[in-house]
């Protein structure tokens, strides 16, 4: 018979503390920096995702607004296809969101598999961060919804 021991709060998070650690030492985020330094260095790219990053903030807002049926969201959300086609024909800006997403699946697969663990013995759901597959990135700076534009 197996003897449940207790373990502390403070003992969990340190585990996720080594854990995140683990991720941040990962191939996976090496690559994403190298990428995200490339993308940097590039201002075509640079302008273009930061124009990127302010439509899909707009689109999301228009979306919940008035529906992803309204005149304006589906202008805006042309504007943002239009922005993508822009961006991946820069190379370092493909490599930049494979790398991106590849980031956001490792840390994705991460919470699934403690979901995965803890389903049938505590009630836990999916929250709201949780965006499928793909994940979100940077603490959800957006990414899980990057492809929404696409």
């Amino acid at each position: 018979m197996a003897v449940a021991t207790r373990v502390d709060t403070e003992a969990i998070l340190a585990v996720a503390d080594e854990l995140a650690e683990m991720i941040r030492r990962s191939d996976e985020c090496r690559s994403y920096w190298r990428a995200r330094e490339k993308m940097e260095r590039n201002p075509r790219a640079q302008r273009l995702f930061d124009e990127l990053k302010k439509k899909t903030n707009g689109l999301w807002t228009l979306r919940d607004r008035l529906g992803e049926s309204h005149d304006k969201y589906l202008r805006m959300k042309q504007e943002t296809d239009a922005l993508w086609e822009r961006l991946y024909e820069i190379p370092v800006a493909l490599q930049y969101k494979a790398w991106q997403d590849e980031l956001n699946a490792l840390v994705q697969e991460v919470i699934e598999v403690i979901l995965a663990n803890l389903h049938g013995t505590l009630p836990v759901e999916r929250g709201p961060r949780l965006c499928g597959s793909g994940g979100c990135s940077g603490g959800c700076g957006g990414s899980c919804h990057a492809g929404a534009g696409r």
